[in-house]
Parts: structure tokens; C-alpha cells; sequence
């Protein structure tokens, strides 16, 4: 009696649906499942694209700082740390150097030779300067001008004119090749200059700052 009272008063919705939850609820918890693990492997992937973008599109250049002896060799070569030097500075400095290479006459050809190399490390035939140059060493040849004289100079005063020209003061002190002095000159040179940093080892060896010198003018001064 007690079952058939019992077969009676069960709901055949209810059975209905404690059996479909038997059989499809394992299902749908599964799908609910791999569409979590989708989404989180979508966001890990996201996540990695962004970080490989951001690392790729950092600057890989390694900058280097090229310790040289008077002759210009290279003595050691160790990495570039971050500073607060005033970038100014290395400018005014690679300048006064161009002008020292451009102007001064030794006895020793070898050492000629190698301050005119570095005088060809600022210039690019792409600018006017490489060609004034050119035509001032072809009528003012300093191994023609060896054997007359030699020629010390010194700078007096680089100033920046405008963010990429600078006027630069020198004095040029003329001796004999017995080192008696003969005279002192002076010069005053425009030189506007365009800075493109190295992208290679060679290249911040042979010019670190990569400053090339786009036009250079200049003068006697009269006294």
C-alpha cells in the first residue's frame, strides 16, 4: 500500500527533469568549463603579443664609449652607463676636434694622414661640407704645406648659434720647420651639423655621436 501511495504522489515533471540533469548537466558544466579555459588562454595570448610588441619595439642599440689614444686608435671599449651629461657638450667637443684635425700641419705624414681619416669621419657626400673640404685640400694640400711650415691651433670659443649651428673661434700659430714662430692667424667657421645615431658597432666606433657636418664656412679674421 505504502508504494502505490508513494508511485502516486510522485511528480513525473520533477523525474523528468532530475534525469536530464543526470545526463546533460555533466555536459554542459564540461562546456562551461573549456570556455573558461578559452578564455583564459585567449587573454594569456593577448597578454603575450602585447608584451613581444613592446619589447620588440624597444631601441636595441647598444651605445658604446670608445677610449682613444693621441693618435686617434682605439685603446678600450666598454659599455655606455645612463647620464645626465648635458649632450652639448659632446657636440662642442667633436666640433673643436674637426677643426683641430682640419687645420693643424705636422712633420710626421703617418699622423697627417690619420687626422684627415678623422676628419672624413663628420662628413657624408650627401652634404655641402664634403665637397668644400675637398676643394680646400685640393689647392691647400697639407703635405705640400709640410715642408714650409707646421701650424698649432687653438680654439678659443665654440657657441651655439641656433639648436644645429655653431660658430667656432680659433687661432692658428705658424711656425718654421725648425719650430721658430712666424705668425698667428685667426678664424672664425660656421658649421651646421645633423646628428643620425649609429646603428652599428662600426659605426659608433668611427662616429659615436653620429654628428655629420652639413655645411662649413669660414674666414680669416682681419686685425
Amino acid at each position: 500500500m505504502e508504494n502505490d501511495k508513494f508511485k502516486k504522489t510522485r511528480n513525473p515533471y520533477f523525474d523528468g527533469r532530475k534525469e536530464w540533469n543526470e545526463r546533460y548537466g555533466s555536459y554542459i558544466k564540461q562546456v562551461h568549463t573549456w570556455k573558461m579555459v578559452a578564455f583564459i588562454s585567449m587573454l594569456t595570448t593577448l597578454a603575450s603579443v602585447a608584451g613581444l610588441t613592446y619589447i620588440g619595439s624597444q631601441n636595441k642599440l647598444v651605445p658604446y664609449i670608445v677610449e682613444v689614444d693621441k693618435l686617434g686608435n682605439a685603446q678600450a671599449i666598454n659599455y655606455a652607463q645612463q647620464s645626465n651629461m648635458d649632450h652639448s657638450k659632446v657636440i662642442k667637443y667633436t666640433l673643436a676636434e674637426f677643426i683641430q684635425n682640419f687645420s693643424t700641419i705636422y712633420a710626421d705624414s703617418k699622423i697627417q694622414k690619420e687626422m684627415i681619416y678623422k676628419i672624413y669621419r663628420y662628413l657624408s657626400p650627401s652634404y655641402s661640407a664634403y665637397n668644400m673640404v675637398n676643394a680646400y685640400y685640393k689647392e691647400n694640400s697639407p703635405f705640400d704645406r709640410q715642408s714650409t711650415e707646421r701650424v698649432r691651433v687653438k680654439v678659443n670659443s665654440i657657441v651655439q648659434i641656433n639648436k644645429d649651428t655653431y660658430q667656432i673661434d680659433w687661432e692658428e700659430i705658424v711656425s718654421d720647420p725648425r719650430g721658430m714662430k712666424m705668425r698667428t692667424d685667426s678664424f672664425k667657421a660656421s658649421i651646421s651639423f645633423i646628428l643620425v645615431p649609429p646603428s652599428t658597432q662600426a659605426e659608433i666606433i668611427k662616429n659615436p655621436i653620429g654628428l655629420y657636418i652639413k655645411e662649413f664656412n669660414f674666414s680669416k679674421v682681419i686685425k
